[in-house]
């Protein structure tokens, strides 16, 4: 796992195509069993993130994702049906979202203790996730935005994310034309970020990604081949 955020009271990451058993087309450290992979290979590679964790299997929470504003707050390990954002204070509890084209995103309160994920895809983002993870924050956790940190991970960037005409007319009647980019493309990470401003998270406290795991063959692309694998976004309170 890339452990690219370097703080001592957190463990997060995002993990690369390599490393592990599954062959091809999902070679080979792909994590999801619902994409046509060989369980057995996938829950090897499982076995494999859990020994370079240093964790227990039992507390990793894994979410059902369905590309929605659905957040839950998590006290034990296990799956999660019908939703795409976790949080919670409980430490050594896994928080891990699964992508290949969508945004992983990573949250850390350092004041309040709190750690959260969010799969942000173009559903999740246009019915904001991202920002309604920071309400969860101020509301369930009396956090402040402006303590809360958060992490981009490898996602599609606009130039690789191309839709079709009513996609962007949608996003253009409700976010506006600073998200299109060359009529045809959209720029989720700008709309994520910009929603966490909007909630109050400081500019310097959000670390976009520049990579595109599209052009990027370190990491799965579901636009570059449909049958293919997911890499992970994780964190966790040490």
């Amino acid at each position: 796992m890339n452990k690219i955020i370097n703080i001592k009271t957190i463990i997060a990451g995002f993990t690369t195509r390599w490393g592990g058993v599954s062959e091809i087309p999902f070679d080979n450290f792909n994590l999801a069993v619902h994409v046509g992979d060989d369980k057995k290979s996938v829950l090897q590679n499982r076995d494999l993130l859990v020994k370079e964790l240093g964790i227990e299997n039992k507390d990793i929470v894994w979410m059902n994702q369905i590309h929605s504003d659905n957040i839950q707050i998590v006290e034990y390990g296990g799956e999660v049906l019908q939703t795409d954002g976790l949080i919670t204070k409980r430490r050594g509890l896994v928080l891990l979202v699964l992508v290949a084209d969508c945004i992983p995103i990573l949250f850390y309160d350092a004041v309040k203790e709190i750690v959260a994920v969010v799969h942000a895809g173009r559903e999740g983002t246009f019915q904001n996730i991202s920002g309604k993870m920071i309400t969860k924050f101020k509301k369930e956790f009396n956090s402040n935005s402006e303590d809360v940190q958060v992490f981009f991970g490898p996602s599609i960037q606009k130039k690789c994310y191309e839709v079709g005409k009513n996609i962007v007319k949608e996003f253009k009647d409700k976010w506006g034309v600073k998200y299109i980019y060359n009529t045809t493309n959209l720029d989720l990470p700008l709309l994520n970020k910009d929603q966490l401003l909007q909630e109050g998270v400081l500019v310097e406290n959000i670390k976009l990604s520049r990579i595109c795991n599209h052009c990027d063959e370190n990491y799965f692309s579901y636009r570059r081949n449909q049958k293919t694998g997911r890499f992970a976004g994780i964190i966790f309170l040490q």
